[in-house]
C-alpha cells in the first residue's frame, strides 16, 4: 500500500470531521425537539392538574360553605375562577419560555456546531459519571 493510502487527506479529514459535524448536529437537533415536544406535554400535563385540583379543590368547598355558609359557595366559585385562570396564566407562561429557550438552544446550535457538539459531549460524560455513581 502506498502511502497516501495509509494516511488520508487533509481534505478527506475535513470531508470526515463536516459528516460527524453535520451528523452530531442532526442528532443534537432531534434531541432538542424531542426534549421541547416532551417539555411541552408535560407543561400541558401539568396545567391539567392543576385545573383539575383547583376543581376538586372547589368542590371540596363549595360542598362545605353550602352546608354551613350559604354565600360562602359564590366566593368559592368566584376564587376558583381566579385560581383557574392564573394556573391557566403561569402555564401558558412557562411554556412560552420553554419554547423561546429550545429555539435559543436551536439556533445556538445551528450558529455554533462544534461548540454544541463539544457541550454534548461533555454533559454526557458528566451525566454518565454521575448516573454511574448510582
Amino acid at each position: 500500500m502506498s502511502d497516501s493510502q495509509n494516511n488520508p487527506s487533509a481534505s478527506e479529514k475535513l470531508e470526515s470531521s463536516q459528516a460527524h459535524a453535520k451528523k452530531a448536529l442532526e442528532t443534537t437537533a432531534a434531541a432538542a425537539r424531542s426534549a421541547y415536544a416532551a417539555g411541552r406535554e408535560e407543561l400541558g400535563a401539568a396545567a391539567q392538574d392543576l385545573k383539575d385540583a383547583a376543581r376538586s379543590t372547589y368542590a371540596d368547598l363549595s360542598k362545605t360553605a353550602k352546608a354551613k355558609y350559604g354565600d360562602l359557595s359564590q366566593q368559592a366559585i368566584d376564587r376558583y375562577g381566579i385560581v383557574a385562570d392564573r394556573a391557566g396564566e403561569t402555564a401558558a407562561q412557562y411554556r412560552d419560555q420553554f419554547e423561546e429557550l429550545t429555539e435559543q438552544a436551536e439556533d445556538y446550535v445551528r450558529d455554533n456546531p462544534f461548540r454544541a457538539v463539544g457541550i454534548t459531549f461533555a454533559a454526557g460524560i458528566v451525566l454518565g459519571l454521575l448516573l454511574r455513581r448510582r
